[in-house]
């Protein structure tokens, strides 16, 4: 019979379980989902540089989308101003750009003329050197030119031809792009035109329906040009289609996989029992279960990502575990024991399981993962709550549940007993588990490159690989960061890099880099002085090859940031730049190309200001180490279960037990290593999951409360509920999560099959 503590319990988890779904009303409506694929791995970062500015920078990248418009043979520029069109009409995107209009020309030539001397670039800055010979030699080279085109006005507004020149630098640095009657094209190998435009999200680039609905609306608008000119093709980068794709391939996986998990699990509870109240019982706690992660995820975390929701899949498994263990007992001995009996058969097997699982949970909030960390915090708190909700308050609930006899009593029964009898079994199926680990374990390869783990689709790729091909520009995701108390002070450190910079690129440590045609106010006062040292010399070198010049203008023309940044020769050059209200600056140098990452490392480091960032190196480093301290996490786990087992069984029965989860993990390791698959980090945090569950199967065995026939059928089911959720995750369009489930099936199902191995020897064998 219930005691009062009993009542007490049951009515306080009641209330708990109406505040969590309170709260779930409250939260839900103010978090939001998110869908990015990066939030799987560690948190993006800019090196050293302020968080502001890395968050200002990222933002900014994310939202950058690019367009590029070929339109074949007959070259028309009709056909980049009618898609120009249709993308400024969309209200998802702003700052549309492509051509620039005769008017933004004017104010284009107006600015670089009447800034010519603060807007010198490090070429015509060489050739003004020692007295300006070089320059004047150039001038003379520009003029006596049949393609250069200088004309007597231009000439005559700019005698030195500043602007010439920092606009012949432009170009130099542009690679393959060029400027084509007011637009930024570029041309491929067969001579055929290609039209720049560019814009931004004017939202989030990872909000899951407006990210849905502008892909759409892009795909429509593209289907409706191939219609109107069938020659034209459209190639599109952004981080908002890579976003879109893993966004709707995870829903997918939650629509379709969770119906499949769902319903396969309803029909085996329903199987065995033959009965509605074990079915609602089961659903009861996964729901409750389901209802705490959410709400500490949410606690925690204020979102929840969508990769959290398709990976939960496999909780509903692990959460059912703890009701069917309960009600399996009630439906063998039922007729024998009272409800609170039974609960105290199992409680001590289900709280240790419980404690297992969860620290095995746990354990992911280690790895740096913002949404591996969103997982552990949502199944150790899911699966607490629903192992109590079946300790607090089943046994209030399955008074009157029918007894039956055990299903399939004789497969089973002849099961435990060649476990029991069969010496060859007891020893043949670990041996022969141990031979297939051993010779998968042999074809294991390590790999922690990050790439491997991407699964975008192929025509994103391809679109990606065409675009860098014609313009050049690769997405390496590696650059230099350099920042500053104040706008001068974040020039005057970016001027310092670029010497170094320029040698690093003659040892060929990288390629290029492209670098902000901005100066500050200091290198501009020096560029006058050396304006006027070197006027009178070129001006002289002219007359005497017959070219009369009116005097330069020699007075200072400053140009700061703001200026700069608001005039229309900033186009295209505005994402390199960033202002915090409280004036700290930052500047990114992208790079291409890169063969030293390490020496441009410490290239950075000579340097107050300024760091180097190379994430997917960064993110190949931060996996390796991982990997390894996992590694060593779970070698410690394993030799204190054994510990464990041998202190409470004795020494022979402790490594007994101990065997299943040694052979599991050597398993699951073995299955990647024969598909052809390497060992990374998200294959050991399975690993971590395949002991934290499969232990749970000797556990139950080893109850020494139990009967060897129940705790069978209740791992059986265990085993098969878990199976269909972790199954599922095998089907996963996400590369990554195939892979988790891979090895989270393969392990499990070998602790399965090995978990008889726990069995407490017989009375027989006893008195023998």
């Amino acid at each position: 019979m219930p005691g009062r503590n009993d009542k007490f319990f049951a009515a306080l988890w009641l209330v708990v379980c109406m505040v969590l779904a309170v709260a779930l009303v409250l939260l839900l409506p103010r978090s939001h989902l998110n869908s990015s694929v990066l939030a799987l791995l560690p948190q993006q970062n800019l090196g050293a540089a302020p968080a502001e500015l890395q968050e200002g920078f990222m933002q900014r990248l994310d939202r950058q989308m690019v367009w590029l418009v070929l339109p074949g043979k007959t070259d028309d520029p009709e056909v980049a101003r009618w898609w120009l069109e249709q993308l400024r009409a969309l209200p998802a995107l702003k700052q549309v750009q492509g051509d620039l209009n005769e008017n933004q020309q004017q104010q284009w030539g107006r600015f670089a003329w009447q800034h010519r001397n603060g807007l010198i670039d490090d070429a015509t800055r060489a050739r003004l050197q020692n007295g300006g010979d070089a320059q004047a030699d150039w001038l003379l080279g520009q003029l006596f030119s049949a393609f250069s085109g200088v004309g007597s006005k231009e000439l005559q507004n700019d005698p030195l031809m500043l602007v010439r020149g920092s606009q012949l630098a432009l170009q130099q640095n542009a690679d393959r792009m060029m400027l084509h009657n007011g637009w930024l094209t570029v041309q491929d190998k067969q001579g055929q035109r290609g039209y720049f435009l560019h814009g931004e999200l004017a939202n989030n680039a990872f909000s899951i329906t407006q990210s849905h609905q502008l892909v759409s609306q892009l795909r429509q608008l593209e289907k409706a040009l191939k219609q109107r000119w069938p020659q034209a093709q459209l190639l599109t980068r952004g981080t908002v289609l890579f976003s879109d794709d893993a966004s709707q391939r995870a829903q997918h996986d939650v629509e379709t996989l969770g119906t499949i998990t769902l319903g396969g699990v309803l029909i085996l509870v329903l199987l065995v029992f033959r009965s509605l109240r074990p079915l609602l019982l089961c659903l009861a706690s996964v729901a409750i279960g389901a209802m705490a992660g959410t709400v500490a995820t949410l606690l925690c975390f204020g979102e929840l990502h969508i990769m959290t929701l398709v990976m939960s899949l496999s909780i509903v498994g692990i959460s059912a575990d703890y009701t069917l263990y309960y009600l399996t007992e009630r439906m063998v001995h039922g007729e024998h024991a009272t409800p609170w009996q039974s609960l105290r058969k199992v409680r001590g097997t289900l709280l240790l399981a419980l404690a297992t699982t969860a620290i095995a949970w746990l354990l992911m909030l280690l790895a740096p993962f913002p949404g591996l960390r969103q997982l552990a915090v949502f199944a150790a708190s899911g699966l607490t709550a629903s192992c109590l909700t079946v300790i607090f308050l089943y046994p209030w609930l399955v008074r009157g549940l029918p007894v039956r006899p055990v299903p399939l009593m004789v497969p089973l029964a002849r099961w435990l007993a060649a476990w029991r009898r069969r010496k060859a079994l007891r020893i043949g199926l670990p041996l022969a588990m141990a031979v297939y680990a051993l010779g998968g374990m042999v074809q294991l390869k390590v790999d922690d490159d990050i790439a491997h783990l991407q699964s975008a689709p192929a025509h994103l790729l391809e679109q990606d690989r065409q675009l860098a091909d014609l313009t050049g520009q690769r997405a390496d995701q590696t650059w230099f960061v350099v920042w500053g108390d104040n706008a001068q002070q974040t020039l005057q450190r970016l001027a310092q890099l670029v010497p170094d910079l320029k040698q690093a690129q003659q040892q060929g440590a990288l390629q290029n880099f492209r670098l902000l045609p901005l100066r500050s106010l200091e290198q501009q006062q020096q560029d006058i002085a050396t304006l006027q040292q070197a006027a009178p010399k070129i001006v002289a070198r002219l007359k005497q090859a017959g070219i009369s010049v009116p005097a330069p203008d020699l007075q200072p023309m400053t140009v700061t940031p703001e200026a700069w940044l608001n005039s229309p020769l900033s186009e295209g050059w505005r994402l390199l730049w960033l202002s915090l209200p409280d004036g700290r600056s930052g500047v990114l140098v992208p790079t291409s190309g890169v063969k030293n990452s390490a020496a441009l490392s410490a290239l950075a480091q000579k340097y107050p200001g300024v760091s180097w960032v190379d994430r997917k190196a960064s993110y190949d480093t931060l996996f390796s180490f991982w990997r390894s301290l996992l590694s060593g996490l779970l070698l410690l786990a394993l030799a204190l279960i054994a510990l464990s087992y041998v202190l409470r069984l004795g020494l022979k029965a402790g490594l007994r037990s101990a065997l299943p989860s040694l052979l599991s993990l050597a398993t699951a390791l073995a299955t990647l290593g024969w598909m052809g698959a390497s060992l990374n980090l998200f294959a050991l945090l399975a690993l971590i999951l395949v002991l934290g569950i499969g232990i749970n199967y000797t556990l139950f065995f080893s109850n020494p409360q139990g009967t060897p026939l129940t705790s069978l059928l209740a791992v059986s089911l265990a085993m098969m509920t878990t199976l269909l959720t972790l199954g599922m995750l095998v089907f996963s369009s996400t590369s990554a999560i195939t892979g988790f489930g891979t090895v989270l099936c393969s392990g499990i199902f070998s602790a399965f099959l090995l978990s008889p191995l726990a069995m407490r020897p017989t009375k027989l064998r006893k008195k023998r």
